[in-house]
């Protein structure tokens, strides 16, 4: 037995933990979410939660097609990649290429900004 069924039985029900932070997170997100919702993923990366291997967990870090658009921002250009954003923008310097008032929400998970 390993210590994940061991310590976290649930696990067999589902995969995750009644612990898993990022079900947690992307919970609040989906309550905050509405379908003429603009959203910007702040460090949106390549995608990487496509590999999870979870699908609820997996779905949940999914906005597209939930809503309106999904813009992803981050200072690596391969972001433009991500399958999950509508839209990229790459950050340059300091600067986030987004006009005011232009988005209804925001989501940052796992991100590391340089200063």
């Amino acid at each position: 037995m390993d210590y994940q069924t061991f310590y976290y039985p649930e696990t067999k029900f589902g995969g995750f933990t009644d612990i898993d932070g990022t079900i947690v997170f992307y919970s609040r997100i989906h309550a905050l979410l509405e379908p003429a919702a603009v959203v910007l993923d702040i460090g949106c990366g390549r995608g990487a939660h496509a590999m999870d291997p979870i699908p609820f967990r997996k779905d949940l870090q999914i906005f597209k097609g939930k809503c309106q658009k999904i813009i992803g921002i981050d200072i690596d250009e391969s972001a433009q990649e991500n399958p999950f954003i509508d839209e990229f923008r790459p950050i340059n310097g300091n600067h986030w290429s987004l006009s005011d008032n232009s988005i209804d929400l925001a989501v940052c998970d796992s991100v590391l900004m340089k200063s």
